[in-house]
């Protein structure tokens, strides 16, 4: 953050001769333009706060994956389970019928 002192500027203004008025609607102009420039970036405290909500929504993928890694070890499981029933049904049948 900029700090623009505006009474020194003033000051430095008028003694300079500008005329009071004159000082202090130049000062305000260079406070709102100086505002104005830096008003968008971004604080560390804008960015502490944006590196704890990413943490928080990586430990939440993080989580969600985990899960669906579990899925897919259960759903292999039954595929397995269920294509040694059908070869053991394919044996079987051919065994049968031979």
């Amino acid at each position: 953050m900029v700090i623009f002192d505006t009474l020194q500027s003033v000051n430095d203004l008028t003694e300079s001769g500008m005329d009071i008025q004159q000082a202090k609607s130049i000062t305000g102009l260079f406070k709102k333009l100086i505002e104005g420039q830096y008003s968008h970036l971004a604080t560390k405290q804008d960015l502490d706060k944006l590196s704890t909500e990413c943490k928080a929504d990586i430990f939440e993928l993080k989580t969600e994956i985990s899960s669906v890694k579990s899925e897919i070890k259960s759903i292999k499981w039954l595929l397995s389970a269920f294509g040694a029933i059908v070869m053991v049904a394919i044996v079987q049948h051919n065994f049968i019928h031979s």
